[in-house]
């Protein structure tokens, strides 16, 4: 697999360049509702549905922009090998064909963990697949973490969607779920976590469709 290799000449590099990109191709990106307050002692498993080649770089953004945490993100290892530079701000690998593959990315999140209240996202889906996907087809890869892991750890779902409204550019909506402290005991399960996220991307669908004004990341 490959590693992530944060170099901060990298983020000084990308962080401008990204949000060039955004405004280029982005009306708006904005975060509806509220975002939960992340208890500061614990890491973070940020974990997004994965619906547009974007989606690494949303949440990229919402962590300069919100948490403000060493950040990591788990994406497929065909891609990050033609894309490597992305290891060096956060990118790490797995191969999802290879059970052996699989279960060396795992426990290098589970590492990641372990740093000082990172922030690790990972896409329980494990696809690209289109946001009105049902079910989401979840893996058990979460699962698998918090057991490993044994201690609390702040899960937060969050819904992403993408939107042609009334501008030339589309609109990039969020919406952040409950945060909830989970170790491997106290974890509801992974159907429950698929159903809270179903009904997340739900609830960001209705509140597009009433125009609900959030908070401007661009």
């Amino acid at each position: 697999m490959i590693q992530a290799q944060h170099r901060l000449w990298a983020d000084l590099i990308f962080q401008p360049y990204l949000t060039w990109l955004f405004k280029r191709h982005f009306h708006t990106i904005q975060v509806l509702g509220t975002v939960p307050k992340i208890p500061t002692h614990l890491p973070l498993l940020l974990l997004p549905n994965h619906s547009t080649w974007w989606d690494g770089f949303f949440v990229y953004l919402l962590n300069k922009r919100i948490f403000r945490r060493t950040a990591y993100l788990m994406m497929l290892e065909e891609q990050l090998r033609k894309y490597r530079f992305f290891a060096k701000i956060g990118a790490y690998s797995i191969e999802p064909k290879h059970r052996q593959g699989i279960v060396e990315s795992l426990e290098y999140t589970v590492g990641l963990l372990n740093q000082k209240t990172p922030l690790v996202s990972v896409f329980p889906q494990g696809q690209l697949l289109p946001w009105h996907t049902r079910p989401l087809d979840y893996k058990r890869g979460v699962e698998w973490i918090l057991r490993k892991y044994g201690k609390p750890i702040a899960v937060l779902p969050l819904a992403m969607r993408t939107e042609f409204l009334g501008e030339k550019r589309p609109e990039v909506f969020f919406l952040f779920g409950e945060v909830n402290s989970f170790d491997a005991d106290t974890f509801h399960g992974m159907d429950w976590l698929e159903k809270t996220e179903s009904d997340l991307l739900d609830d960001l669908a209705l509140r597009i469709l009433r125009r609900e004004e959030g908070q401007n990341l661009l």
